[in-house]
Parts: structure tokens; C-alpha cells; sequence
């Protein structure tokens, strides 16, 4: 992963900072650390939109010391299916997407450590240590196997549960969540990105801020998911992440130092379902970037598409029957296309 961090700037005041983790093509979370000009203050007043309503139970386990994660239960009998999340995000955003599998499966989340509301301590964003905080929840709530499920940044932890802890991982299914081992090479580089369309005007209520993910990233998540990542203020405007920045760095340092994953070593079957852009296919905020940021994004975007490409192929090697490719999709497969998401996962799991 990448964190790029900017400041946009009105007159000569600083107006609005975002921190947006890049995930392998597209924005996997985009916190907003923002004052807009008419904010009061950074403390942390919860609109009405933010209550959850969704049926679960909400517990904290910890998995280490002075370390709780919060696990999401929906419910559902059968076999353990635990949902792992991209960078940025906390389990929240799965509380629609669950509910596909409660008829099969006793279904729960985990927001990584790092992310509101579970624990944010200086130490253990590396790749070995996530897996291990996983393994961590099944130990304290029973289970012996699961179904691990992952989002973008999720990849390499699904990857490690199967290197390191196969006994307990029965299958592993991928949602765009790629080999990011070999991302970020100096030798590519990055085309223009989307956060300098979110402004202030954009930060100055919930609605506002979800209607641009929608517009800028095709990325409209459960409001309830989003709120836990921002601060607001009494009038309802976003004032703030709730995940410092030091926390995505260290999850990126993590997945740098984590080898490319050798597949042949994985022994559980898995699924791959990937959202590669074409050269046809642009991101979503292309269309709003100006002519010259057009063009250094046309120059960049190939050798990005390639290395994509690539990377899905070794996934695919001696497994392309479990190896699917929504051409042009947006990154959160599991929310844009959930019907054929879901309908892939079920074959996969025998769940048809």
C-alpha cells in the first residue's frame, strides 16, 4: 500500500488535509483530516446517519496485551466465516455484505488493530502479527477453522493464515485483494489521484462526504462503517480522522517487508475475484481530473494495469477455474457487484 498525504489550500490557509491509502489501483479508504473554514473545534459529535442498526453482537477480545479488537458476530449456524477488511476500513463495512452467508455459515468481522474501535497501540502492524491477532479471536471464541474472507490490504493476511496457521484456515477467499508485495516500484509512476476533488465543501456533512466517495471513487460504504473513521463536529462537519496517520504508514512498511507470496506453499483452496481496469476503463475521477492531469494519468496507468495483470496471472497459475476478473470494476467488488461476488463465493464454498 501507499499513503499519499496532501493539503488543500484556499487563499493562503490551509483548508483540508486527506490522507488516502492507495490500495493496488484503486482508493481502498479515504480519511478525510479536514477543517473546513467554518468548523469549531475537532470534537466528536456523532449525526443521527451514524447510529447502526444492523442485527449483531459487538464484543471486544483481546489479543495481546493491552490489545482488544472488536469482533462483529451477525450470526448464522454452520461453519465459521470470518470477513478481514482493506486498509482504512473496520468490520462495519461488511454489515450488509454478511448476511449473504448467515444462512451457511456463522459469520463475523474484525477491525484490525489500528481503527477505531479497537486498539491502537504502537506496535504490531506487521504481516505475521495481524494473521496472528486472527488466530487470536478464533482461540477466544471457540472456533478451530474458518473461512477467511479479504478485502485489498486483507490480501497478504489471508495469504499468511495460510502459510502459517493451515490447520486452522479451511478456505481463503480473495475480494480484490492482490499480491502488493511488488506494488510500489520507483521504477513506475503514479498517475494523478482523487484526493485533491474532496474539499472542504464536501467535508461539511455525512451525506456530503459519501456523496462524493460515491462520485470521485464509486465507493458509497454503510454509513455506520464510515463514521467510526471520522470525527464530526456539533453542525456536522468532518473535522477529523479517527485513525492517526502513523497507523497506515506502519501497515504499509508491514506489507513491504512481507515477501511476494509463493502459492505453491498454500495449501487450502482459493478464490480469487479481481477488478482489473482496462485501457478503456478509468478510474472513477478521471473524468473530473483537468486535461494535463488526464494525460499524466494515461501516461502512468499501463504500467500499472501490467503489473495487475501480472500479479492475477500468478494467481491464477494451476488455479484458474478459482480465478475470476470483473474487468473494469470498481475496487470494492463486495459492494458494486455483490450478486456475482457472492454467486462466484458460493460455488467456491459449495453453497450454491
Amino acid at each position: 500500500m501507499q499513503d499519499r498525504f496532501f493539503v488543500a489550500v484556499k487563499g493562503d490557509r490551509p483548508v483540508a488535509k486527506c490522507s488516502t491509502s492507495l490500495s493496488l489501483l484503486g482508493v481502498t479508504a479515504l480519511l478525510l483530516l479536514a477543517v473546513p473554514p467554518t468548523a469549531s473545534g475537532a470534537d466528536d459529535f456523532k449525526p443521527a446517519a451514524c447510529a447502526d442498526h444492523t442485527p449483531h453482537e459487538l464484543q471486544m477480545v483481546e489479543v495481546a496485551p493491552g490489545v482488544e479488537l472488536e469482533v462483529i458476530d451477525w450470526g448464522g449456524s454452520g461453519p465459521a466465516m470470518v470477513l478481514l477488511t482493506g486498509l482504512g476500513d473496520n468490520a462495519h463495512v461488511y454489515d450488509q455484505f454478511a448476511f449473504q452467508f448467515t444462512d451457511d455459515f456463522r459469520v463475523i468481522g474484525i477491525t484490525r488493530r489500528g481503527f477505531l474501535p479497537s486498539s491502537q497501540p504502537s506496535e504490531g502492524y506487521d504481516v505475521p502479527t495481524r494473521a496472528a491477532d486472527d488466530i487470536a479471536v478464533l482461540d477466544a471464541m471457540g472456533i478451530e477453522k474458518a473461512v477467511f474472507v479479504g478485502h485489498s490490504l486483507a490480501g497478504s493476511e489471508l495469504s499468511r493464515l495460510g502459510l502459517d496457521h493451515p490447520d486452522r484456515v479451511d478456505k481463503l477467499v480473495y475480494l480484490d485483494a492482490s499480491d502488493l508485495a511488488e506494488r510500489f516500484s520507483p521504477d513506475r509512476a503514479e498517475p494523478p489521484w482523487a484526493q485533491p476533488l474532496f474539499t472542504p465543501d464536501t467535508l461539511t456533512s455525512l451525506q456530503d462526504y459519501q456523496a462524493a466517495s460515491a462520485r470521485y471513487t464509486a465507493q458509497r460504504e454503510p454509513d455506520a462503517a464510515v463514521c467510526h473513521n471520522l470525527a464530526f463536529n456539533a453542525e456536522g462537519a468532518i473535522v477529523d480522522a479517527t485513525s492517526p496517520d502513523w497507523v497506515a504508514d506502519a501497515l504499509q512498511a508491514g506489507v513491504a517487508a512481507n515477501p511476494p507470496t509463493d502459492w505453491t506453499k498454500i495449501s487450502a483452496p482459493r478464490l480469487g475475484i479481481f477488478a482489473p481496469y482496462t485501457s478503456e476503463a478509468r478510474q472513477a475521477w478521471y473524468f473530473y481530473l483537468d486535461p494535463a492531469q488526464r494525460a499524466e494519468f494515461d501516461a502512468a496507468w499501463p504500467p500499472i494495469m501490467d503489473w495487475f495483470s501480472t500479479t492475477v496471472d500468478k494467481f491464477a497459475e494451476g488455479n484458474e477455474a478459482n480465478t475470476h476478473r470483473l474487468w473494469g470494476a470498481p475496487h470494492y467488488v463486495y459492494i458494486n457487484d455483490e450478486a456475482e461476488v457472492v454467486r462466484w463465493m458460493r460455488e467456491f464454498l459449495g453453497r450454491e
